[in-house]
């Protein structure tokens, strides 16, 4: 549902009038051979056109619409023009088709100053955030022989904190952009054990304070994939980050790599967790779903969202495989490389 939106919001501000229009067209034909008043049918060109194509061309079919349905009801019911009634009707229907384009104008125009508001918030947020975590780790290397077990769990928790942090801004910052389209995203042939091991570093301390074991299996054939390393090193992360929530302690995380289909790569984390209800495992790439993903004990917030945006951006697809009370494994592909591994040389 949500890729029809994103089609369907891509679409010109003309295309959409055009298409409401035939509609209202349709809808007074419908209308003229009909007795029943169907109001609430020419109530949906409008509805669409405004959301969709902006205030003006909704105001222009909340028009069409009310002289649509007066030539239909003159026509059909033969009314005397001279007779104060069909004009009555006419400036009724206006006023109710004129007041729902403004309404919903009034409603997205709040919508998109919230986000934007929230856009500047979360971005205000990222610097001295960053400046947090850089003294936090300037400190820990300064003094890592000096400090005691309790002052490194301590400062350990707050790094994992932190960076948990960072990447829900950067996860805020990035879905608009990926959502539209105005995401940079510089592909190019990457080694499979950079992103997997750099993404490893970002969550080690994380790993190690919840006792959860990360194993890495690669596969012998699978050497590089065509993608952009610091998108899809966040997409791991994500994942990883996902598994790390779930899985309990002395617990084992499992990523694994293996050459797929169509020249792709596939990539995979597997966690031990307690697994997704069945009825989520489709709803959790979608942001609005999350609300209710959290009631049911089903969340896995914004990460995964991201996630299947930035595969998508890189012509790779994403999916869950969960089973109650047996863990849930994360999959997605990427186009591979032309690069192979070099078998080593027994000695």
């Amino acid at each position: 549902m949500q890729r029809v939106v994103h089609f369907l919001s891509r679409r010109s501000k003309d295309f959409w009038t055009t298409i409401g229009l035939m509609m209202v067209a349709l809808i007074a034909i419908v209308d003229y051979f009909t007795e029943p008043d169907i109001l609430i049918l020419y109530l949906i060109p409008i509805i669409l056109v405004d959301w969709f194509a902006g205030e003006k061309p909704g105001v222009i079919l909340a028009v069409a619409s009310a002289m649509a349905w007066f030539a239909a009801d003159v026509l059909s019911t033969q009314h005397d023009t001279s007779n104060v009634v069909p004009y009555w009707n006419l400036a009724v229907r206006s006023a109710i088709f004129l007041t729902v384009t403004y309404m919903l104008s009034g409603l997205l125009a709040s919508r998109k100053r919230q986000e934007e508001l929230m856009h500047f918030i979360v971005h205000d947020l990222r610097s001295p955030l960053t400046n947090v975590l850089t003294g936090l780790q300037t400190l820990r290397k300064m003094r890592e022989a000096r400090m005691d077990e309790t002052e490194q769990e301590l400062l350990d928790m707050a790094l994992i904190s932190g960076n948990r942090i960072l990447a829900l801004v950067n996860s805020l910052l990035d879905l608009p952009r990926l959502e539209h389209r105005k995401m940079p995203v510089q592909t190019q042939e990457v080694s499979v054990d950079e992103l997997v091991n750099n993404s490893l570093a970002v969550v080690a301390l994380w790993a190690a304070q919840n006792r959860v074991n990360i194993v890495y299996e690669p596969d012998p054939q699978v050497s590089t994939v065509i993608a952009d390393p610091d998108i899809t090193t966040r997409v791991l992360v994500n994942l990883l980050s996902n598994a790390l929530k779930y899985s309990p302690p002395d617990t084992t995380i499992t990523i694994r790599v293996s050459a797929s289909a169509n020249n792709t790569v596939t990539f995979s984390v597997t966690d031990q967790g307690p697994g997704i209800p069945p009825e989520w495992v489709e709803k959790v790439f979608d942001k609005y779903a999350q609300v209710e993903a959290r009631k049911e004990g089903a969340s896995t917030g914004l990460g995964l969202t991201f996630c299947q945006l930035a595969v998508e951006a890189q012509k790779g697809r994403i999916w869950i495989e969960s089973e109650l009370g047996k863990g849930t494994t994360v999959l997605f592909t990427l186009p591979a490389g032309k690069a192979k591994r070099v078998p080593l040389l027994e000695e």
